[in-house]
């Protein structure tokens, strides 16, 4: 998935914040990371499903490289596990 699919599924994703919306992105056919817009903001709340772990981002921008660092991760271990 490019940086810029990723952009802009986070925009859509916070363009309609008044509903539920959760995308989960996946890394090696795990669950990896899960993200939702916290209702009636613009923050992207992450969620790291292996460790429980919640980071919110204000911006897309930050938030889109993080996942893509995460989920481009060659193997598991080295993907970040804040």
């Amino acid at each position: 998935m490019t940086i810029e699919s990723i952009k802009n599924l986070l925009t859509t994703i916070c363009q309609y914040n008044t509903v539920r919306i959760t995308q989960t992105f996946t890394k090696d056919e795990v669950d990896w990371i899960q993200v939702r817009c916290v209702p009636n903001t613009s923050t992207l709340e992450l969620t790291y499903l292996q460790t429980e772990t919640i980071e919110k981002y204000d911006s897309v921008e930050e938030a889109a490289n993080i996942i893509e660092k995460s989920i481009s991760a060659s193997t598991i271990e080295e993907a970040p596990s804040y």
